[in-house]
């Protein structure tokens, strides 16, 4: 006992050679397999990208990761402080402007540092025990070509882990089968790699999962990566346009500021989004059945009696992307609030939402027949004033209500459905953006963004003759409105254009259980006068979990505070 006691200490640099390296269990454990073992059984392995794609869907459009980006990008709003989106989201309250992230072993407010890393590496964990058993021992599962797909897929989630760690935190692990973890002395040795290094190994690594699926001979993927029930069923190819639409991603989405955006390779963004989900003829995401695969953004976001949407939105919305109608103002105008809409803009028509007055108690008016098709109009100001006025908002989100409203009679509605990610639309507007940033054909960008502009807004069409400031103007309207319900696609398009609040933290760093266990300081970002660094606390003697068992627990937490609906 005291020599698994001694590994579970040594383990625990993100949790990793515990579970990211079982085949470095060289310690003798009579209650359990030993990796060769383990890693030779074909349903075990299977399970395991099963597993692995379950846990990197979760953690991308988590209610602590990604909805409360969204909120703290000024997209969503809430004063309730469930997934500490009070404490994070507003202003003057704990801290003098936003609060930076408490990353302190014992704060109430860590775990949204912690859910990107443990959900990410959880998935990487999963991957590099597939790699090694097809890789290292030889492992043939079912068959040579089911074999290959499985390999295709768990190289696919090591692209899609590097990928989201360097997006939303300063440095990371690149760790892969091929990452020697076999005694202490190495795991200790392992160093932190900047987020320049994540992201061009994200690039790297979705690059080479491409080129696997490619070799792919199966007609479908295995359904149980995008769900438990009603899954959407997706072919190699798509595997291969949501891989270059995460290449995109990966690329567009890195920068912190405005200055890093403009040293991005803009038309090689356009080249991987043309030949992303947008070259294709279906969106890829997973079916979200409120249990075991959950979006909160979509969740949470799309439920106006616990969310609205920040009047930064509320005001483009209804306004239109040069202020036309001059209907909203930013912040609420407390105490009248802002007035109905009045159908600028399709996605809003008129507002109202309902089968009756006042429906769900949000001071709705009932379906006119203009409704909006995505934007709600509540004359109820619902939050409460002392935590700030401006989280009040006139407008909810509705895009997404069927997942929201079980049985409240509208048409459709049982708190499920699907939950799409990697959508056309986003690449759609990711190829825009290369396409004006980088020098490529303005009509052509303009054409990609009358898509959504035009067919669902109802907008005046562009035509390419527009400056390049215009395009841009119109592209960020775009973004704004039709990737609100998009994982944290509102916080990374604010932060690379300096377009967040004063403190806000533009990204995470490394959970303090991970430093402690490394001996190394806490620090932290954001806050009054965006400090680097916060004081370091004493983490020595303490043990850590592997990150599949930390993960786990944030999950199961996080799935029962959604679950009870209370707000506070």
């Amino acid at each position: 006992m005291r020599n698994l006691t001694k590994f579970a200490r040594w383990a625990g640099v993100v949790g990793l050679a515990a579970s990211l390296g079982c085949k470095s269990l060289d310690v003798a454990n009579p209650n359990a397999p030993d990796a060769k073992r383990a890693f030779a059984d074909p349903s075990a392995v299977a399970g395991l990208v099963t597993g692995g794609f379950k846990g990197w869907w979760d953690a991308h459009s988590e209610y602590n990761s990604a909805l409360l980006l969204s909120t703290m990008a000024d997209g969503l709003t809430a004063s309730w402080n469930n997934f500490n989106i009070r404490y994070y989201s507003s202003e003057g309250a704990e801290c003098p402007v936003r609060c930076g992230w408490d990353n302190n072993p014992s704060s109430a407010f860590r775990f949204q540092i912690e859910t990107y890393w443990y959900g990410n590496y959880a998935a990487l964990s999963n991957a590099n025990d597939v790699l090694t058993a097809i890789r290292t021992n030889h492992v043939q599962i079912v068959s040579a070509a089911n074999t290959k797909l499985l390999e295709a897929a768990a190289v696919t989630l090591e692209g899609l882990v590097f990928s989201e760690i360097g997006t939303n935190y300063d440095q990371g692990f690149i760790v892969t089968e091929a990452t020697d973890l076999s005694t202490p002395e190495k795991v200790a040795a392992l160093n932190f790699s900047t987020r320049a290094q994540m992201r061009d190994a994200a690039i790297a690594k979705l690059g080479e999962a491409a080129t696997l699926w490619g070799a792919v001979t199966a007609t479908s993927v295995p359904k149980e990566w995008f769900g438990k029930v009603n899954q959407p069923v997706y072919s190699p190819a798509d595997m291969v346009r949501m891989i270059r639409t995460a290449q995109a991603m990966t690329l567009a989405f890195y920068p912190r500021n405005a200055a890093e955006n403009a040293q991005v390779n803009w038309s090689q963004v356009a080249t991987y989004a043309s030949q992303g989900v947008s070259a294709g003829t279906v969106d890829i995401g997973y079916y979200d059945d409120r249990t075991d695969f959950y979006d909160g953004v979509k969740e949470w976001g799309a439920d106006p009696t616990t969310m609205r949407v920040q009047t930064r939105v509320a005001r483009l919305i209804t306004d239109g992307p040069q202020g036309e109608a001059k209907r909203h103002k930013d912040p609420w105008p407390d105490p009248a609030g802002n007035p109905q809409p009045d159908a600028f803009d399709k996605r809003v028509g008129d507002g109202t939402y309902g089968i009756d007055d006042d429906f769900l108690g949000a001071g709705t008016i009932k379906f006119s027949g203009h409704e909006g098709s995505d934007y709600l109009f509540a004359e109820k100001a619902q939050f409460r004033p002392a935590r700030g006025q401006y989280h009040q908002s006139n407008l909810g989100y509705r895009r997404y209500s069927f997942l929201a409203y079980p049985g409240y009679g509208l048409p459709g509605e049982n708190g499920k459905g699907l939950a799409l990610q990697f959508t056309r639309t986003l690449g759609d507007l990711l190829w825009a953006e290369g396409l004006i940033r980088g020098g490529g054909s303005a009509t052509q960008a303009a054409t990609l963004l009358n898509n959504t502009r035009v067919t669902r807004g109802g907008l005046s069409a562009l035509t390419g003759t527009e400056t390049q400031a215009q395009l841009l103007t119109a592209l960020q309207y775009e973004q704004d409105i039709e990737l609100l319900g998009t994982s944290g696609s509102v916080f990374y398009n604010r932060r690379r254009i300096d377009g967040l609040k004063s403190g806000t933290p533009r990204h995470m760093p490394v959970p303090a259980k991970e430093l402690q266990v490394l001996q190394k300081e806490l620090y932290t970002f954001g806050g009054p006068g965006k400090p680097d660094f916060a004081p370091g606390v004493d983490g020595n003697g303490r043990q850590v979990r592997n990150v599949r068992a930390i993960w786990e627990e944030l999950s199961t937490a996080s799935r029962m505070e959604a679950k009870r609906r209370s707000r506070h």
